[in-house]
């Protein structure tokens, strides 16, 4: 299932591929683009019905989060890391705000057990997510970051 939002308020699709969440998004984001982000990340985690998780997150264009959607995030993130998100690779793609989008996301995992990297590619992503024993499939990863916006 493939999400699409708004892009006044920010954009993203998702899909669950095995045990792996894929979210491209494409910022700015304010609070109720996190919201119903945050509504379909949890559906599609759980009707999944796995109890260990993995993100790839490709971030794009002026991909930061105003404050209130920012803290309204911190706080879906540490629920998803007490159900079972454990890892979570993020691509800088074409981002036009790299350094403040990496210090964003840094903030938004501090004092949280989730391990976070970033990568230039979605193959880097790809490879440190199988590392880490979860399974995917890198055709459906691939095709879904270069089908959508």
């Amino acid at each position: 299932m493939a999400t699409f939002y708004n892009k006044q308020h920010g954009e993203f699709s998702l899909i669950m591929n095995q045990d792996v969440v894929l979210t491209n998004a494409v910022g700015p984001w304010n609070l109720e683009c996190i919201e119903q982000f945050g509504i379909d990340y949890a559906t599609s985690v759980y009707s999944a019905k796995v109890s260990r998780w993995a993100d790839i997150i490709m971030l794009q264009g002026e991909s930061l989060l105003v404050p209130d959607a920012e803290k309204d995030l911190q706080v879906r993130i540490a629920r998803a890391v007490e159900t079972g998100l454990s890892h979570v690779a993020v691509v800088m793609g074409k981002s036009d705000v790299k350094t403040s989008a990496k210090i964003q996301m840094k903030r938004l995992y501090r004092n949280l057990p989730a391990e976070l990297a970033f990568f230039e590619t979605v193959q880097e992503a790809i490879d440190w997510i199988t590392e880490h024993g979860y399974r995917c499939e890198a055709s459906v990863i691939e095709a879904f970051f270069d089908d959508t916006p």
